[in-house]
């Protein structure tokens, strides 16, 4: 599940980290607890082993659920 959500990022001002994966092969993100990042906003890329901390975001892949 984790491979669904390859990407780790931080949220502008936010302090959890979250499990994110491209949209449609783009330069857009989804994280696993469905916000939307535009590639254009300012978020902090972290490295892909980072543990996520976003509670939604560890629920999501705790149950394997597929990406929408």
């Amino acid at each position: 599940m984790a491979a669904d959500f390859p990407h780790r990022v931080r949220l502008h001002g936010g302090r959890n980290t979250h499990a994110a994966r491209d949209i449609l092969d783009g330069p857009d993100r989804i994280t696993g607890c469905d916000y939307y990042l535009d590639a254009e906003a300012t978020n902090h890329e972290l490295p892909a082993d980072e543990p996520v901390t976003c509670p939604a975001c560890k629920r999501r892949l705790a149950r394997a659920e597929p990406p929408r």
